[in-house]
């Protein structure tokens, strides 16, 4: 197993000096009056704050020993202990990359604007901290999106006991959230142009084929994830805002563009009515093509305007 210390001290370059200081417990204040790390952290470059959850604090029941319900989290914010640390950091002059661990989104309020960047990890396994380092160190670009939309707080969340799509998931909700379903940096830029399909009025019961363009207009040679939404704008029962219907992984060097072909099947065009039956209409179908689920919030993170086109299956 390599952990993230172990990870960070291969791959620093000769000459530059590492320090580790543990700063903050997982649940609980520290008792000691003093730190040192919060004394020796503005000093240094940049300090790679590692914190987030464990199964301690979340899983299957026995095995979550801090856990007051069985593994189950109360709450979706960092734990208290963990965010005055940080914000002492900040405040000490520290600037901090923050490693977030977890099974499930962290709700982390103004700890967003206060660090210089965010990396969530997961629980990444026994390479974990060779795969961190890389990112950290720019050997490799990130290019994992979100597989469910981080909230920012429990309050944008319908009640436990509340059975309707009513804001749960990206399909269905109207909330801003902290990070949306699919979203995730890169140390380069995508731009999406060229949307087209092979036909824009669509025999019912046939598939349609659609085509873009992916360029990557950074300077780093990177992966990206390409995303295909769907919106069923006309229907007899209450259908997704969005759902994505498809995505494909793919790896460009600086100013190379790649064409993308995907096929919609008359599968993905369906819906299912109010007797719980997969039905297929004729309507009107719109596209939302690009590097996260469509939201205003994706923007506002940086994520460029998805491109958008339209057909009708008659």
């Amino acid at each position: 197993m390599t952990t993230v210390l172990e990870g960070i001290v291969q791959q620093v370059p000769e000459g530059v000096k590492v320090e580790y200081k543990p700063g903050s417990l997982l649940a609980h204040f520290n008792n000691n009056p003093f730190d040192w790390s919060l004394e020796a952290a503005p000093i240094a470059d940049v300090t790679v704050a590692c914190m987030g959850l464990s199964p301690f604090l979340e899983g299957e029941e026995g095995d979550a020993l801090l856990s007051t319900r069985q593994g189950d989290r109360e709450d979706i914010a960092l734990p208290a202990p963990q965010v005055e640390y940080i914000k002492k950091l900040v405040i000490k002059g520290a600037k901090v990359v923050l490693v977030l661990f977890g099974g499930s989104p962290i709700a982390i309020g103004e700890l967003e604007d206060m660090v210089e960047a965010i990396i969530h990890v997961w629980y990444p396994g026994a390479e974990g901290g060779k795969a961190i380092a890389d990112i950290l160190f720019g050997k490799v670009s990130p290019s994992g999106k979100l597989p469910l939309t981080f909230p920012k707080s429990l309050s944008q969340l319908p009640a436990f006991n509340d059975y309707s799509m009513d804001n749960r998931t990206y399909r269905y909700s109207k909330e801003k959230p902290l990070y949306p379903f699919g979203y995730g940096l890169s140390y380069s830029q995508f731009t999406y142009s060229g949307l087209k399909f092979d036909q824009d009025d669509v025999r019912f019961g046939q598939a349609v084929e659609l085509t873009f363009t992916v360029t990557n207009t950074g300077e780093v040679e990177a992966e990206e994830v390409a995303q295909i939404y769907l919106t069923d704008m006309i229907a007899s029962a209450k259908t997704p805002i969005q759902k994505l219907i498809g995505f494909q992984r793919i790896h460009l060097k600086p100013s190379e563009a790649r064409t993308v072909t995907f096929t919609i099947t008359p599968e993905m065009m369906m819906l299912f009515d109010d007797d719980g039956m997969q039905i297929l209409e004729p309507g009107v179908f719109e596209i939302k093509v690009g590097g996260c689920s469509p939201c205003e919030r994706a923007v506002e993170l940086g994520v460029p305007e998805l491109i958008t086109g339209k057909f009708i299956v008659s």
